[in-house]
């Protein structure tokens, strides 16, 4: 099977590390009542060794309840067992929820959300729709197109109206975007898993959402269901030309693209095409290798421009999901020319050779989106230009976007930087606040930025076996064999992992790089949003065997709350009063976290582990030594935990010294053994489409999962 992995464009969500929340409640039950299966293959010393093991110690509550939601009869029935197995994820402490983009001080360049908007994930970057100021945005205009967004979305007017209301306000606008990056992707191949710079820029979607949230009709003008709801069927835009990086014709975009971009996608194991598992036909069966025929796969060009996916069972969601990268087209004719294959073997063994050039550079692409790449120079430069051949050419805001390297290390010149025009929005640290309040900024442009649906946590590895990058040899552990191998049984030990959970600060850590004014405001304590949907219709589901009934428009958190609640755990999930999981700190308390140390040194003791001051627990956490605000945070980090634990638990510090070293921790990898900490990956997680599975399908065993590298498996 391969291996999987979701890797996000970290510039997507904003520069900043954000803030955390007030305090939660805390009962007298520490661990609560759940169980998970007895684990197998246990090393010397009940330490576990084998993946599938670990992950069925860990979580194998969670993946029972799951199974049981995905064969839920209706959608609501659905939501609300996805929410029960969330909240056997949480319950287990693998991950600790710290915090989501957003809920910092910002200025802008760019009217409210006229980059783009999806409800299930936020702002998004199109620059062919942005409206872009030459001006700094005064927070009194920005506050005012806020409330016109929220006047006008739906209608199809937002655009030209914040447009006019700018306009009549003195503002000017730029047609060059003038932004930064701190590295290029490892590949320019869109649909394999890599690490890619961009990709709305590049290949257009069959739709697209607008500013106001409602997807827009791109390379398909329309689309049909059958009544069943098992065939969608999409017009595809004749006149359509796939062109290189130099804007010369390579091929005519046909249906039989799609067809060809979504065997490629499977071809390269990417994660991508985990949301079409069970959902499209044959999906799975060729992903396991069942069948090797991609035409029984239920993609089909039925001719030029005429477009057909048929669906395993009826998917109140499909049409949230077009807006994806498994949905993007990939010109069959380019793709051969440039040594590409199909089949899964094949495209393994291709790859390893000198001929196969695709996704190589961004001379080896083919584009048929609104821009193309023309340059890209490490460490110093990328720029896109507008693609003449575009089909929407005319309607292209921002007609060039010109990257300039910044490794985020010199605070000041990026403050100074955005305020001379470079950058589109500039989300403001602590430092960078001061600056702003110094020189009169802060009262003429700030604002705070809303929350979005991404979400960062701070992941267990359960299984660590590098202690240095193997992509540099950088970020070596000083810890001993013994140190090791006793850190090992503590992240596989459930209070241990709760224990931790309930040690970390997170409003002060996220204080270090929001100010003392914010530090609550995007606290997130779950792992999907608590608002991401709401019940359609009444439902009863067995809560701890009890039938409970969840009355239609109660939000996904309510139902994850009542679990957490009847297993006995301490931590808050959701508020009743703000209706939110955002905005409040549920998990730290010390006196949790002490009183689930002590269960935690009571079972590794019968393991054979001491655990003491004079042997504490020693937690490898790698951070960017290079930046004042990580260094901060993981100072905070280091002393929470300290502190809260009495000494039993030591977080070692390991200096990252740029932002190679600290992405080859973790982002840089192959699979979980390569991951180098005990305490890390807070990488952003977000919604691909609306429902719950977009987020904890990455919680599913065998490497099927995105998240599973994060805890050090597979």
């Amino acid at each position: 099977m391969n291996k999987m992995k979701k890797l996000l464009a970290l510039a997507l969500c904003l520069a900043m590390v954000l803030a955390l929340a007030a305090c939660g409640g805390a009962g007298t039950d520490i661990v609560g009542t759940s169980s998970t299966p007895a684990p197998t293959e246990a090393a010397e010393g009940g330490v576990l060794t084998d993946d599938e093991a670990i992950y069925m110690a860990a979580l194998g509550d969670f993946y029972e309840v799951y199974q049981e939601a995905l064969a839920a009869e209706t959608l609501s029935e659905r939501w609300a067992l996805m929410a029960v197995a969330e909240a056997k994820f949480l319950e287990s402490g693998v991950a600790s929820p710290m915090y989501t983009a957003g809920g910092c001080y910002a200025m802008s360049r760019t009217a409210f959300r006229s980059g783009g908007y999806i409800s299930w994930m936020g702002d998004r970057v199109y620059y062919d729709q942005m409206i872009l100021t030459n001006e700094v945005i005064g927070n009194e205009d920005y506050a005012a197109l806020t409330d016109l967004w929220y006047e006008l979305a739906g209608t199809g007017t937002y655009s030209d109206s914040a447009r006019e209301y700018l306009a009549g306000k003195g503002y000017t606008f730029a047609d060059t975007a003038v932004t930064t990056f701190d590295r290029v992707g490892t590949t320019w191949d869109i649909l394999s898993d890599g690490d890619f710079h961009d990709d709305a820029s590049f290949i257009d979607y069959l739709y697209q959402y607008d500013s106001e949230s409602v997807q827009q009709p791109r390379l398909a003008t329309g689309y049909t269901v059958s009544d069943d709801g098992l065939t969608y069927t999409f017009d595809i835009r004749e006149g359509v030309e796939w062109v290189d990086s130099q804007g010369r014709k390579v091929a005519d975009l046909v249906a039989d693209d799609w067809v060809a971009g979504l065997q490629h996608l499977a071809d390269t194991g990417s994660s991508a095409i985990d949301n079409l598992r069970g959902v499209v036909v044959g999906v799975a069966e060729y992903l396991s290798g069942e069948i090797t025929d991609f035409s029984q796969v239920g993609i089909k060009a039925v001719d030029d421009y005429t477009l057909e996916y048929t669906l395993v069972d009826e998917c109140p969601y499909f049409f949230s999901m077009i807006s994806d990268t498994a949905f993007l087209p990939m010109s069959r004719s380019y793709y051969l020319s440039q040594g590409g294959v199909f089949g899964i073997a094949e495209y393994d063994a291709a790859t390893a050779s000198s001929t196969y050039l695709y996704g190589t550079d961004q001379d080896h692409i083919a584009y048929c989106g609104p821009y193309l790449c023309t340059n890209v120079t490490d460490k110093n430069s990328i720029n896109y230009v507008a693609n003449e051949s575009y089909w929407n050419a005319e309607n292209v805001a921002i007609k060039a976007v010109n990257f300039i390297y910044d490794d985020g290390s010199d605070v000041t010149r990026e403050y100074n930087d955005f305020m001379n025009g470079t950058g589109t929005t500039l989300a403001l640290d602590t430092a960078q606040l001061e600056m702003a309040k110094a020189d009169g900024s802060f009262d003429k442009y700030c604002h705070v930025a809303p929350n979005v649906m991404n979400i960062f946590l701070m992941w267990s590895n359960l299984n660590r076996q590098t202690y240095a990058n193997v992509a540099d040899g950088a970020c070596p552990s000083t810890k001993d064999d013994a140190q090791k191998e006793a850190a090992r049984a503590a992240m596989q030990n459930q209070n241990f992992r709760l224990a931790i959970g309930y040690s970390i600060d997170r409003a002060t850590y996220i204080e270090q790089s929001l100010g003392t004014d914010l530090k609550y405001v995007c606290l997130r304590n779950g792992f999907v949003p608590g608002t991401f949907v709401s019940l359609e219709e009444d439902v009863t589901i067995e809560i701890n065997g009890t039938e409970t009934t969840f009355p239609a428009g109660t939000f996904y958190g309510e139902i994850v709350q009542a679990q957490v609640t009847a297993d006995g755990y301490p931590f808050k999930v959701w508020d009743e009063e703000t209706m939110s999981s955002d905005g409040f700190d549920g998990w730290y308390s010390p006196e949790n976290a002490q009183a689930a140390l002590a269960l935690a040194v009571e079972e590794l003791a019968a393991m054979g582990f001491e655990v003491s001051a004079e042997n504490p627990i020693v937690l490898d956490y790698p951070y960017s030594a290079y930046n004042e605000t990580a260094t901060n945070q993981a100072m905070v980090l280091k002393t929470c935990i300290e502190e809260a634990t009495g000494g039993l638990v030591e977080i070692s510090l390991i200096e990252c010294q740029d932002a190679t070293e600290n992405l080859n921790c973790w982002f840089n990898t192959t699979s979980g053994s390569e991951y180098n900490y005990d305490l890390g990956g807070l990488g952003g997680i977000g919604g691909d489409f609306g429902d719950p599975k977009t987020y904890l399908d990455g919680l599913l065993p065998y490497g099927d999962g995105f998240c599973d590298q994060k805890m050090g498996l597979w």
